[in-house]
């Protein structure tokens, strides 16, 4: 029972992250580089393909969400 309840904890965490990663327009890369992991990481988290395994790593998703919930600055601009 408990791991089920984990991985709907970590599946909400993901959605989360996605959701918040939309509404501020950025990219997967800049938000994987912001959580401290890599940009394939993440796409397979957000395409469901598989959760964060590390104790690290979902610990570093908690800290980031409740740092995002008070505002972040905004990503830098690319000057193309």
């Amino acid at each position: 029972m408990q791991m089920d309840t984990q991985t709907t904890r970590l599946k909400r965490a993901i959605k989360q992250v996605t959701a918040l990663r939309r509404a501020r327009g950025w990219s997967q890369e800049y938000c994987a580089h912001q959580l401290g992991v890599a940009y394939s990481s993440l796409n397979r988290w957000e395409r469901g393909e598989s959760l964060p395994k590390s104790r690290l790593v979902i610990q570093a998703i908690d800290r980031f969400l409740a740092q995002q919930a008070g505002g972040a600055p905004e990503p830098p601009r690319r000057w193309n």
